[in-house]
């Protein structure tokens, strides 16, 4: 990404450089990458900040793949480095059968999934930018914030505001706001799951599906996430990712801090 002139870059990388250490955690760094968080992950996940002549470069690691921002004048490069194929997977045909049925199998060394490789890369560098994205908005928290925290109408049914701060809106929030989601998006059963645990019994399970329905179709509504056509999926939008990022980081922030910012 090329900007006009180097004052520009250097005015907002620092920013993008404190987004990336205190909200970008494992989880995201994960999705970047086309990994999923969950029992059978048992590798690592590192962030690295280093400062060279040449500019900064902040770095994050999924065992030995990794994806990095640095600047250099005006330029400002994302950058997908895989060195563990195997770690990856592609959709294909057996080596052994090609016309058998394909598969996600583990990603190959050679040439023969350039294709894939390159697709993993560029797509991670898209998601890495966009989750960068939420800080270079130059409007103010409140004046996002006030369009969720208002009643709202859709097809002429009201919906209630949103609270951001208060503690079942702001569970929910985060619900919905999970890096594991970005990829295919999440259903009824899994923020059942999160916010509910496992229900005792069939009748209780209808309960806490029918719940939250009602607090899905609220967020939709507000405009934070939209239905995968086709499919019993929600994913989180544009407007969604990007007030949901700012309100977790402000959730998270250090009061003394603020409080000297606002003197």
């Amino acid at each position: 990404m090329i900007f006009r002139d180097q004052a520009s870059l250097d005015r907002l990388f620092p920013r993008l450089i404190l987004h990336g250490i205190l909200n970008l955690g494992c989880e995201q760094v994960m999705r970047f990458l086309g990994k999923q968080l969950n029992g059978r992950f048992g590798g690592e996940v590192v962030t690295d900040l280093r400062r060279r002549s040449e500019g900064v470069r902040l770095k994050h690691w999924v065992n030995d793949n990794s994806i990095k921002l640095y600047n250099h004048r005006n330029v400002l490069r994302p950058e997908t480095t895989i060195h563990d194929a195997e770690d990856l997977k592609v959709y294909r045909t057996p080596e052994s059968r090609p016309d058998g049925p394909k598969a996600w199998y583990p990603l190959r060394r050679g040439v023969a999934d350039l294709h894939r490789r390159a697709q993993i890369s560029r797509t991670a560098n898209e998601r890495y930018l966009a989750a960068l994205a939420a800080t270079s908005v130059t409007t103010p928290l409140a004046q996002e914030a006030v369009t969720i925290c208002q009643p709202v109408r859709l097809q002429q049914r009201r919906y209630r505001a949103l609270n951001p701060f208060e503690t079942a809106d702001a569970q929910l929030l985060a619900a919905v706001n999970r890096g594991e989601w970005a990829l295919k998006g999440f259903r009824n059963r899994e923020i059942r799951a999160l916010l509910f645990g496992e229900a005792k019994d069939q009748k209780q399970q209808r309960s806490q599906a029918a719940k939250v329905s009602r607090r899905l179709a609220l967020l939709h509504a507000h405009g934070l996430i939209a239905k995968v056509s086709r499919t019993y999926r929600w994913q989180v939008t544009a407007k969604g990712r990007r007030i949901l990022t700012a309100l977790s980081a402000a959730r998270q922030a250090d009061t003394d801090k603020l409080m000297s910012l606002a003197a």
